[in-house]
């Protein structure tokens, strides 16, 4: 049912404004001040993607304030944003979180609480250990996940059950190993402790440590996604060596702009052509290329159906753990 709904729901049409009148969102009903709620913590990946939105909104005529309510794997802030009225001023964002929560029914969420309005980002994940680390390869890693028989460390941001846990799990399976994992509120904290040499194996977000590699602080050994990175051309995909990091279907990070279920049409067109000024705008794209995101501005069907994709897959995922 809840598939349906998703799917249905992306159906609805709604024409996008022209853009001889992409400047005139007034027109539509948009808020000239908009409160952008994130479930994580300041200074994350995807904190900084919402503050990056700031000065374009702002250039366009609205204020963007973004407010941090981290904890429980975004699920307090998007409460908040399903109990808000649906008049365009408070919004969220979403991501592989809430579908992981929605899939898992450990929280009161539900689809049909929000309205999905554009995708920000789509982000591969890498595979990182510390410089201190004697691990130079992802062979290597694989044999020291295998030598350390279930006491070999491993980490990403987020509980058991996510993403980064679920894909961990998925490249162990792939090449018959085990590992303890470690969960972490936030990808500085999965940064700060393979740099401490406290944890064997990091998954995270390029844009969360891109300063770290840079540094020489990070190794990063392996890509998860379906190409190597421009800014990484010498590290690997998994796949290149064979290992299939999404055996429950293609599930790669993604974060979304949601409102409160019940927003008037005309109001959801203009805040989707908002956002898409904003996401698709040449600054805002130079920034996605240097930080190795994918910044394409999906909505409406399009967006529907990659929400659809990663929650069939969680579901998979979830039915194969319980086996």
């Amino acid at each position: 049912m809840q598939r349906r709904h998703l799917l249905a729901a992306g159906m609805a049409g709604l024409a996008l404004a022209p853009p001889s009148q992409a400047q005139d969102f007034a027109r539509q009903g948009v808020p000239t001040d908009i409160r952008l709620l994130v479930g994580f913590a300041a200074g994350g990946a995807t904190d900084l993607l919402a503050r990056r939105l700031q000065p374009l909104f702002e250039r366009r005529g609205h204020r963007l304030v973004v407010e941090n309510i981290p904890g429980g794997g975004s699920a307090i802030a998007l409460s908040r944003v399903a109990q808000a009225r649906p008049d365009g001023r408070t919004l969220g964002f979403a991501s592989g979180g809430l579908i992981s929560l929605i899939a898992s029914a450990e929280v009161p969420l539900r689809f049909d609480q929000f309205i999905n309005l554009v995708r920000v980002s789509q982000d591969p994940a890498i595979l990182v250990v510390g410089a201190k680390s004697p691990i130079q390869t992802l062979e290597q890693a694989i044999a020291a996940m295998r030598a350390g028989a279930g006491g070999f460390s491993a980490g990403a941001a987020g509980p058991e059950g996510t993403l980064g846990h679920l894909t961990l799990n998925a490249v162990a399976a792939a090449v018959g190993a085990e590992f303890i994992y470690v969960a972490y509120p936030g990808a500085s904290r999965v940064a700060n402790e393979l740099m401490g040499g406290h944890l064997g194996l990091g998954l995270v977000k390029p844009a969360d440590v891109f300063g770290q590699v840079r540094s020489g602080e990070l190794r990063p050994i392996a890509v998860l996604g379906e190409a190597r990175l421009a800014q990484l051309p010498n590290v690997p995909t998994a796949a290149e060596r064979g290992i299939n990091a999404f055996p429950d279907g293609r599930m790669l990070q993604m974060t979304y702009a949601v409102a409160p279920a019940g927003l008037p049409d005309p109001l959801r067109a203009g805040l989707v052509a908002l956002f898409r000024d904003a996401v698709l705008s040449p600054e805002f794209q130079a920034t996605a290329a240097s930080e190795a995101y994918l910044a394409d501005g999906i909505h409406g069907a399009e967006l529907e159906a990659a929400v659809a994709e990663m929650f069939d897959g969680f579901r998979t995922a979830y039915a194969r753990m319980k086996r």
